[in-house]
């Protein structure tokens, strides 16, 4: 691995200035441990590195060794004294900034946004861990942290690819050849950090993609309480603090990037509603107060602070926007999840015709396109391409079909060709077969793109549509969805 190589003997940058006031304060007698605790806390990596270094040295009680100022009186001033070396001073007085050290900051400040709505959250269910979960969520960035102070200009590679439409694993896995989360265990466990923290990466204490499709579903009405788990491994999973960590963790990632309109939040705030029994609009509140205390308590002066973007999403934002147009290096499947997330409120009809946009884009290989509206057990079309559209209109697209019954009942996809397409015919809504030629590709899927309301595609051309075709349908699919998957 790579990236584990690059960074495990990498030192820990701290801002010289606390740096300096922690070397005085050994020196000088009169300082104790108490004395310093503020300093300690003041810088991230200072903290991460005590704490690394008190779990190193008493390994059997790594559970109990959660905080810097525990770690800090486990270590003592000498064993402080020994960690300087392993520290490298930045300093913040310079009138440009280097790229690198505005970045590192940046995401320092995301971490403790995540780790104050995640100690908010822990205070609303009285688990009385919420100084340890404060703890564990600020530092479970620790290494992405580094790799934007130290490995700039690929981690700029990969926010593009995500910025463009690819998902976050992928293009980790595709740039850095591992997942960042990977990586954070395996430098943490080189680094000898709590066990807690490495933890709140595994799927053995935090639940799986399908079982928080479960949780949130359990919460999927906003006025309501939600319904409880007869699950025993997710009410275990609920009742352990990690999953706030890791709620919060990715709620101030995606409001960082996307802003608080963003339309994969509500999944991560029904997840949360779940977990505390409360309804998802006390979640939201909840963490708008966290992002507030994170403003007063914890700005690093790398970004605008998140509290801030509650006033206006574009307000504090102008200046990063570049000069020239913004649109002409976005991807189609990017443009779509920019104009999605900008109006949130759009009908089915305006996703309709977004999708057909960038199916157009998108999916050269798509000689036919239509997109279907699903309303009242009935089936109209919305928007095509390619067809005569008195031909469309001879189609009984509302006759008894079982393939658009199954499309209208969940979001689903499939690509059918050859011997499979021509078995699945008769089953197609009556009249349908003749725009179906011999030599067809047919990729048909569908997605609920309002609380009442489902879109269904239909793709169809004569020569061939490839895996790649397949993907990016479904990624527009799931762009337009009125639930996030």
């Amino acid at each position: 691995m790579n990236g584990y190589i690059f960074l495990k003997n990498k030192k820990f940058p701290v801002q010289a200035v606390s740096l300096a006031r922690l070397k005085t304060q050994i020196k000088r007698t009169e300082d104790t441990l108490d004395g310093i605790q503020a300093n300690i806390a003041s810088d991230p990596l200072l903290a991460f590195a005590i704490l690394n270094e008190a779990n190193r040295i008493v390994p059997n009680k790594n559970s109990e060794i959660k905080t810097p100022f525990h770690a800090a009186a486990m270590v003592g001033m000498n064993g402080i004294e020994k960690l300087l070396p392993q520290f490298a001073p930045y300093n913040l007085n310079a009138k440009e900034k280097p790229a690198p050290l505005i970045a590192f900051l940046s995401e320092i400040q995301i971490s403790y946004e995540a780790a104050t709505i995640a100690r908010r959250w822990a205070i609303e269910k009285l688990t009385s861990h919420e100084d340890d979960i404060f703890w564990i969520t600020l530092f479970r960035d620790a290494a992405r942290w580094l790799l934007w102070f130290y490995a700039y200009p690929t981690m700029t590679v990969i926010e593009q690819k995500i910025q463009r439409g690819e998902k976050a694993s992928q293009a980790e896995l595709n740039t850095l050849g591992c997942r960042i989360d990977e990586l954070t265990v395996h430098l943490c466990t080189h680094w000898h950090t709590p066990n807690k923290v490495i933890e709140s990466f595994l799927t053995k204490h935090i639940p799986n993609a399908k079982e928080l499709q479960t949780l949130a579903h359990l919460a999927h009405h906003p006025d309501e309480l939600p319904g409880f788990t007869e699950d025993k491994r997710l009410t275990i999973l609920t009742n352990n603090p990690l999953i706030f960590s890791y709620c919060a963790n990715k709620v101030a990632h995606e409001a960082n990037r996307m802003k608080w309109d963003s339309k994969n939040l509500p999944f991560f705030y029904r997840v949360v509603a779940t977990i505390m029994h409360r309804r998802i609009g006390e979640i939201i509140q909840i963490a708008h107060l966290a992002s507030t205390e994170a403003a007063k308590l914890f700005n690093k002066g790398g970004k605008i602070s998140l509290a801030q973007q509650l006033l206006d999403p574009n307000l504090y934002n102008q200046r990063a926007v570049p000069p020239t147009n913004p649109n002409a290096l976005l991807s189609p499947l990017a443009e779509l999840r920019r104009a999605v997330v900008k109006s949130n409120n759009q009908g089915t009809k305006q996703k309709a015709s977004l999708a057909l946009k960038t199916i157009l884009k998108a999916i050269p290989n798509a000689q036919h396109s239509i997109l279907f509206r699903h309303s009242d057990n009935k089936v109209s079309p919305l928007y095509q391409s390619g067809y005569n559209i008195e031909v469309i209109k001879a189609i009984k697209w509302n006759t008894p079909s079982s393939i658009f019954k199954k499309l209208s009942q969940k979001t689903s996809a499939t690509h059918l060709a050859g011997a499979k397409l021509d078995k699945i015919v008769s089953e197609l809504p009556h009249k349908s077969d003749q725009i179906i030629d011999k030599n067809s590709h047919l990729m048909l899927a569908s997605t609920q793109t309002s609380a009442n309301e489902m879109v269904i595609f239909w793709l169809e051309t004569r020569t061939k549509f490839s895996e790649n075709d397949y993907k990016t349908l479904k990624k527009i699919v799931s762009l337009i969805s009125h639930t996030t998957l």
